[in-house]
């Protein structure tokens, strides 16, 4: 099982990492790698001075430290056992030094990578198509753009480095022990290593369990926290937000509990290797005292396993730690693999080709079904629009007309039938290019928090302001901004909290015709205001009258549709009638 959890994570980052990550992954791999022969160094140094400390002769009967006792001069055993003690202290501080500086590069790579993954992941959702975008939900995309590559560079792909270079020391460390004494060995075998595998056995099931509660769990906090902020007012005024906060709070609270529970998982390992460490003394003392005849080799044997103690059971909690991580996040393996290998890069991927809109546009024979729906939702729509026209949309709610206007915005994709331009069907080879010409506004202007002049430029760096006042002037916009004391420069607040329906209406019109758009689709953009502010929407759609602007308009309230050069009438998803505004105007008076 631990073969498995480390094949599918190590994969899953060789995936994410590109040459030049990979590169700088295998260049710290080698710098743990010297970190561990440092630190076996370092624990393998304090063995002469344990040795020379219990039996002071060994200086003149080792054949090694004698070469360097009388090499270096010394007459004085206690002077040299004082200068090899400054020496592994000025080395541990060297060693500690390297080592953090190793740390450093590691953290900053795994930042860099954190970065890649969450780019990657913010292109790869916006490669979905529209109607996958929608089902998932805005919650759960924020939780895995930006929360699921923090959690999985942090607790999957650091712990990845941790075990290779806790590994080598451990590595190291006993096959330093095995030559130099195998009876420690032996100890330090039959104490750590059962132990090691039964704590892992016993939490990592548990790790998993806990991870994925806490990954379920994220989403629905952003979800109420929205949900709360965005229905201030109706909350307010019914006293009901009460009953979110406590929802809420019963979600943090659970939260809270599950991570208390992971951080107690951590700080087991810990303490139970502790005891064993100690139980591993109490052997000791049980073996040079009843088995042993050497029993002035015990301070050796015991400094011995608790250097070397003191430095296996933090690399053995390391490890644990770690793979208790790997074990506990493999969901955001999942939830970065999610519309990864079918749709990521997916426009990128296709040679895109360019198109000219100069003449008509032709719906031909179009059919359309939801992708979990059995029901056509459109059939068999067929009309022709030639260039400059402004034509209008009626029908009763759900009769198929946003959903037409979808498919021409390329957000759906038909079923059967075409669309044609100027003769050339619409396809994904041309999908950048048509865009290019398109404008949409909706009744729920998306208006980002900044100003006007982001807002209509959509934080355009390299501004014409000769096309921006031309925008400006025919969305209607002119006089509202001229009398603003910072003009486009002009906060327009969260959602576009400080401007009223029409200036976001306008504000939508006055974007898209900045992007130079030749084709402008209004979906229901005025159902939502009252009467006089319609008005005002109605006359900056008005003078897009004397442009080449071609219009397309869905609308509920008749008057929007007064200057449309053609009404076309959709019920129960087909084309049934094609009327003028006069005729629809007396019918219904």
């Amino acid at each position: 099982m631990k073969k498995g959890i480390l094949s599918v994570s190590i994969g899953s980052v060789l995936y994410y990492l590109n040459i030049r990550q990979k590169r700088w992954a295998l260049l710290i791999s080698l710098m743990l790698l010297f970190s561990s022969l440092l630190d076996v160094f370092g624990l393998a140094s304090i063995i002469p001075i344990i040795k020379i400390a219990s039996k002071p002769e060994i200086v003149t009967t080792n054949k090694y430290l004698s070469v360097v006792y009388s090499g270096l001069g010394f007459s004085s055993i206690r002077n040299f056992l004082l200068f090899l003690i400054i020496s592994v202290f000025i080395f541990f501080i060297l060693k500690n030094l390297f080592i953090l500086l190793v740390n450093y590069i590691q953290q900053k790579f795994i930042a860099n990578v954190t970065v890649k993954i969450i780019d990657m992941q913010y292109a790869k959702y916006y490669q979905l198509p529209f109607w996958h975008f929608n089902n998932l939900g805005s919650s759960k995309i924020l939780n895995h753009v930006n929360t699921t590559p923090d959690l999985y560079c942090s607790f999957l792909l650091q712990p990845l480095f941790v075990l290779f270079s806790e590994f080598m020391i451990i590595s190291f460390i006993v096959i330093g022990v095995a030559i130099y004494q195998p009876i420690l060995f032996l100890i330090l075998a039959v104490i750590l290593g059962p132990t090691t595998y039964l704590i892992y056995s016993s939490l990592e099931s548990k790790s998993r369990e806990l991870g994925e509660r806490m990954d379920d769990l994220r989403p629905k906090t952003f979800s109420l926290l929205h949900d709360s902020y965005m229905g201030f007012v109706d909350l307010k005024l019914s006293e009901k937000q009460e009953i979110f906060q406590k929802r809420y709070l019963s979600i943090v609270k659970e939260y809270a509990d599950l991570k208390a529970i992971v951080q107690l998982l951590k700080a087991i390992p810990t303490k139970i290797i502790e005891t064993i460490a100690i139980l591993g003394i109490v052997l000791i003392f049980m073996y040079s005292l009843f088995i042993s005849n050497h029993t002035e080799n015990i301070l050796t044997l015991l400094g011995l396993f608790v250097a070397a103690a003191y430095r296996l059971m933090p690399s053995i909690n390391r490890i644990l730690n770690s793979l208790m991580s790997l074990k506990g996040h493999q969901f955001t393996l999942e939830n970065l693999k999610i519309y990864r290998d079918t749709h990521q890069h997916l426009e990128e991927s296709i040679q895109q080709k360019n198109i000219n809109f100069n003449n008509s546009i032709v719906f031909d024979n179009i059919s359309y079904s939801f992708p979990d729906g059995k029901d056509l939702i459109l059939k068999d729509i067929s009309l022709e629009v030639s260039r400059g026209e402004k034509i209008g949309f009626i029908g009763s709610s759900g009769a198929g007309k946003t959903t037409l206007m979808n498919i021409l915005l390329r957000f759906y994709k038909e079923n059967s039938g075409s669309i044609m331009v100027d003769g050339i069907p619409l396809v994904d080879d041309n999908l950048k290019a048509w865009r290019k010409l398109l404008g949409y506004v909706r009744q729920d202007v998306f208006i980002m928090e900044g100003n006007i002049l982001e807002n209509i430029t959509l934080g355009e760096k390299n501004v014409d302001y000769d096309r921006l006042y031309r925008s400006i002037e025919q969305a209607s916009l002119k006089d509202y901004i001229d009398k603003l004391p910072q003009g486009l420069l002009t906060l327009v607040g969260e959602q576009g909290s400080k401007l009223s329906g029409g200036q976001k209406q306008r504000m939508g019109i006055a974007r898209a015709l900045y992007k130079k758009a030749e084709i402008l689709v209004f979906d229901e953009a005025t159902s939502a205001l009252d009467n006089e502010t319609e008005r005002e929407v109605t006359e900056a759609i008005k003078k897009l009258s004397d442009t080449d602007i071609t219009l397309f308009i869905v609308a509920h309230r008749i008057t929007t549709l007064k200057d449309c050069d053609r009404i076309y009438e959709i019920k129960n998803g087909r084309l049934v009638g094609q009327h003028q505004y006069k005729d629809i105007f007396k019918s219904i008076m």
